[in-house]
């Protein structure tokens, strides 16, 4: 990224500013015509008027050769003004194109960042410095060139006018010039450096911002809030002090500038006027001397804020520019012809070292290979090491050396849009975007942008195309469809609903999101490619369960039929409110509804039982602490109207006189809302006696034929042939009311649900009506278990060759998550599947399992000095490399640069033990360290009399001998070899002489210990 403003601004708009710069010079003639007519208006018009004057040949009298002369001045004020429009227009346009190009470099830089980097500067400070700090840039790229050419062209021009008049008057009028050109510059910068001083508090008060917002329950659960307060305060003092100081500066600096541009004009009156009594100068040269003079000012001011903001603007562009280079900026290669079209290839690592920002070297000189269509495992306690294996394998975090390869082609320079259909990575913090379920699920799958017609653009797409094309910005639209059918081999959403199905199946998510989608509610009028075959299957389930003699079931909706086991708000209505302009709840609220309820006699018995219904009600659940069996059973009744209903049963019992004269009116419309809910079958048929069904069928028939105009359309009626709004799935299929309680037979009922649905292809369509809800902002409307399905499905809907999971899962149990893995993986079987994990068992089905140790690959079931291939020399190479390789496999030794190492092989030596021998014997002087190579070594204990006493196994690359020398006691262990050895011998003088440079030594000496403590006996 460029350092220096003006490259960028030449790089990116060098033929507009051309373009400006000869506009600019165009508009200096116009200029020094309208400073000259003004003096021969004075002195020939008005001064030295003439019988006839002649313009063009065309002879004038003195009236009309000054209306003339003043309407060619209007002309010249209105072609300088057009200049003037015309230029500052251009200059406006090509500076918000440049900062709008500025702005999507930076996005498609901050898009590039390694991810370590993303852990050192805060959201908000990538947000301000996108958005607010690249805003003043606008107004000076515009300007960056046209401006000192228009404004210095415009001061020439004056100048050059005024010497002509009186070569004093233009020495008057340039006397001052250089001492503002020196003074208010030296001035200005410290106004500027102040400036810049506030831009990085202003920075660091954005992260406290956003650092308080992300960790406010701490705050809050603390008790903080004062000591926050105190910090943003403190912080917002400091921008007040900088700004007061600036503001001190500023003023002054104007107090000057006005004061030397006052003094000028007293220079004109005193000598101009000497010069007009001496009759060396007209009053008309003096007059347009003045009226230049004015407009000389304007330039010179324009020119001094110039200055004043290409210093600010240098110094914002550095900042810019620092800010977003930081170091191991991803580079995206291009496609090319040599590039591979997928990635079924073996997956390498060669050497790949990862060393933290403190020269901590996490991941250590790791080499292995994983052939195509295998299913890996890597299991590895050191969270932040297996994290950063993760992020590397796909590209997220760059190794520190070593390389990567797939095939023979290394991952860095395989192009972004291949990684990105072809690879795919699940992480432990599943990531949702702002949409739905599906638009998260089929995320991979945006690579195609949608075609335009170039003959069916609108003049705003047009348009729109035109500026981002001039701004170097993508131009695709974003309302047509980005997803690429073709990448998972079909055509559209109809074809990739069975591969949609098949990704949920394997990741373990298709039967808990299908239930969920026979209780989902959904206006048809959304979504009727639903409904539809919502619809062909409840006719099917209803020819079934003809066909099998399950009619009786069912009680269904029927015109003419009171149904006993719906609510008699549904008997009455024959359907439900549509819910968002009238409820069930405020249904008796309905003035004319209440009037065809009393027409028909049904208001007072409704309010009567209803009131009884609500005593029994209150006197079941008031004190229950189970309120989904409430929600459940009266799926219309809130807590607020339930806490209003058992406040007015509390009220009626505690009154004496007779129940009809207490009742207000709130408590009747109350207890009529209830009636409506009650279910006939579910909570007594005594309840409604024969009168009352009577009347709401008469009703039920008034409303169908005649509805108020102001019910029809807030009502959505049952009819067998449409889907109804406000019915869920399963009620919408079953078109009535399930008749009986026995398991059995509710068990084979939904048996024939599902049944109808497949048959009719229409249960894909209710997993799809599920992913149509929206997750929320970061996926917060969804538990974390659903985010992680939804990112594995992320990942396997798009088909990839390679596919990483990290910790994806860490929501379920152990043996739910290798389920899940194994389905994906019978899913796709040329899948390369490589699974990163704390813990892994042996018998998980995997092709192989490593084992992340110290940094260290290895092998689960392979001998330690058979990991790698240069675990132990053999002579085939030099001495200090087979040593060097030796110690940088050791988990003590493993983080020490190569100086330090050779340092340590300075004094060192290599021995051979035959089994049987002593290495050290306890009580020996503590003088070396070993480093085992080949075989195997034995810790023990000697017992007088007895036989030694084994307390650990040693095996390769492990060091001993550690512990005695940091302790700096004699030998109070004893090591044996039980087969032949080869082993590097250190001198313990040149590892105590490394040990200020090694802080972390004694505690990986303590902790090797332990572990070789508490190791099994080798096989």
């Amino acid at each position: 990224m460029d350092k220096n403003i003006y490259q960028f601004i030449w790089k990116h708009s060098g033929r507009q500013q051309i373009l400006l710069a000869l506009l600019t010079v165009a508009s200096f003639p116009v200029l020094y015509a309208s400073l000259e007519l003004p003096k021969i208006i004075i002195n020939r018009a008005i001064s030295e008027p003439e019988a006839e004057r002649t313009i063009l040949g065309i002879g004038l009298s003195p009236v009309h050769y000054l209306l003339v002369l003043c309407f060619a001045f209007l002309l010249l004020v209105l072609a300088n003004g057009a200049f003037k429009m015309r230029i500052n227009t251009m200059k406006g346009v090509v500076g918000e194109r440049q900062v709008r190009r500025l702005r999507f470099m930076l996005l498609d830089r901050m898009l590039r960042f390694p991810l370590p980097h993303f852990s050192r500067v805060s959201q908000g400070e990538l947000i301000s410095t996108v958005t607010a700090e690249t805003e003043p840039l606008a107004g000076f790229i515009g300007d960056a060139f046209a401006q000192p050419l228009y404004q210095g062209g415009t001061m020439l021009t004056i100048l050059l006018f005024l010497f002509i008049q009186e070569p004093m008057i233009g020495l008057v009028s340039v006397a001052l010039i250089p001492v503002q050109a020196y003074i208010i510059p030296k001035l200005q910068i410290k106004v500027k450096q102040l400036g810049k001083e506030r831009i990085r508090k202003v920075r660091q008060i954005s992260e406290r911002i956003g650092e308080s917002v992300d960790n406010i329950r701490e705050i809050r659960t603390n008790g903080t809030i004062r000591y926050v307060e105190a910090d943003f305060s403190k912080h917002l003092g400091e921008i007040f002090e900088i700004r007061f100081e600036i503001y001190q500066r500023k003023y002054f600096i104007k107090f000057l500038n006005n004061f030397i541009n006052q003094v000028t004009p007293f220079f004109f009156f005193s000598i101009g006027g000497y010069f007009v009594l001496h009759g060396d100068l007209t009053i008309g040269s003096l007059v347009a001397a003045l009226s230049a003079f004015k407009d000389l000012t304007a330039p010179w001011k324009e020119l001094l804020d110039y200055y004043q903001n290409a210093y600010d603007a240098q110094i914002k562009f550095e900042q810019i520019s620092e800010q977003f280079s930081p170091p191991f900026l991803f580079d995206w290669p291009a496609a090319g012809p040599g590039q591979p079209s997928d990635l079924r290839a073996p997956y390498r690592m060669e050497s790949v070292t990862w060393a933290n920002e403190y020269g901590d070297r996490m991941l250590h000189r790791l080499s292995f290979e994983i052939p195509p269509g295998t299913l890996v495992g890597i299991a590895g306690t050191n969270a932040l090491a297996l994290r950063r294996l993760a992020e590397m394998m796909v590209r997220l975090s760059p190794p520190t050396s070593g390389r990567i390869l797939i095939g023979e082609h290394p991952l860095d320079t395989l192009p972004l849009e291949l990684l990105g259909r072809r690879m795919a990575y699940a992480g432990p913090e599943p990531h949702m975007f702002t949409g739905s379920i599906m638009q998260n699920m089929t995320y991979g799958l945006r690579h195609r942008p949608p075609e335009e017609d170039p003959a069916t653009l609108t003049p705003e797409r047009r348009r729109q195309i035109r500026e981002a094309k001039a701004s170097g910005s993508p131009y695709e639209s974003m309302e047509g469809i980005w997803t690429d059918f073709a990448q998972v081999g079909v055509t559209d959403w109809k074809s990739f609903r069975p591969w949609l199905v098949q990704c949920l199946v394997a990741t373990g998510g298709e039967e808990q999101i299908y239930r969920r989608g026979l209780r989902e509610v959904f206006d048809p009028d959304d979504y009727p490619f639903i409904a539809e075959p919502l619809l062909r299957a409840r006719h099917r389930l209803r020819e079934t369960l003809i066909a099998q003699g399950m009619e009786g079931v069912l009680e269904r909706f029927e015109r003419d039929r009171f149904n006993l086991h719906a609510s008699l708000a549904e008997n009455m209505l024959f359907g439900l409110p549509d819910g968002k302009n009238l409820t069930v709840g405020r249904l008796v609220n309905h003035s004319g509804l209440r009037a065809l309820m009393e027409e028909h006699g049904l208001w007072e018995p409704a309010v009567r039982i209803g009131r009884r219904f609500s005593m029994r009600v209150v006197s079941v659940y008031q004190d229950s602490a189970d309120g989904e069996v409430l929600m459940m059973r009266y799926p219309h009744l809130d807590d607020a109207l339930f806490e209003e209903l058992v406040e007015s049963v509390t009220r009626l019992r505690r009154r004496a006189d007779r129940l009809e004269r207490r009742q207000s009116e709130s408590d009747k419309l109350l207890f009529a809302t209830m009636f409506l809910m009650i279910v006939p079958n579910r909570d007594g048929p005594d309840l409604i006696p024969a009168a009352q069904r009577d009347a709401i069928m008469a009703l039920r028939h008034r409303l169908l034929d005649d509805m108020p105009a102001d019910l029809r359309d807030h009502v959505i009626p049952f009819d067998p042939d449409q889907y109804h709004g406000r019915l869920n799935v399963m009620d919408n299929l079953l078109f009535g009311r399930v008749t009986t309680e026995a398991p059995e037979t509710i068990t084979e009922l939904r048996a024939l649900v599902d049944t109808a649905l497949e048959e009719t292809d229409a249960r894909a369509y209710v997993l799809v009506l599920v992913a149509l809800g929206e997750v929320g902002i970061g996926g917060s409307l969804l538990p974390v278990g659903v985010r992680q399905r939804i990112q594995l499905m992320r990942g396997l809907v798009k088909k990839p060759d390679l596919f990483v999971i990290h910790q994806a899962m860490n929501s379920y149990d152990p043996a739910d998550r290798l389920d899940i893995i194994r389905r994906m993986k019978e899913t796709l079987p040329d899948m390369t599947v490589i699974v990163l994990e704390d813990r892994l068992p042996d018998d998980a089905g995997f092709d192989c399992v490593y084992d992340l140790e110290e940094g260290r690959l290895v092998r689960r079931g392979q001998a330690g000095d058979a990991a790698e291939a240069d675990a132990a020399p053999d002579g085939s190479d030099d001495a200090d490399g087979t040593a060097l390789r030796l110690l940088s496999r050791s988990t003590l030794f493993a983080d020490l640069p190569e100086t330090a190492l050779r340092r340590l092989l300075g004094a060192a030596e290599w021995r051979n033990v035959k089994a049987g021998d002593f290495i050290y014997r306890s009580g020996e002087q503590s003088e070396f360290v070993f480093v085992l190579a080949e075989g195997e070594a034995e810790l023990i204990r000697l017992q007088p009399g007895r036989d030694p006493l084994h307390l650990a196994y040693i095996k390769p690359p492990e060091v001993f001998g550690d512990l005695e020398l940091l302790a700096g006691t004699r030998r109070f262990s004893t090591i044996r070899a039980r087969t032949d050895l080869r082993l590097l011998r250190l001198d313990g003088t040149a590892l105590l002489r490394l040990l200020p440079y090694m802080p972390s030594l004694p505690m990986r000496v303590i902790q090797q210990t332990g572990r070789r403590l508490t190791s099994e006996a080798p096989p």
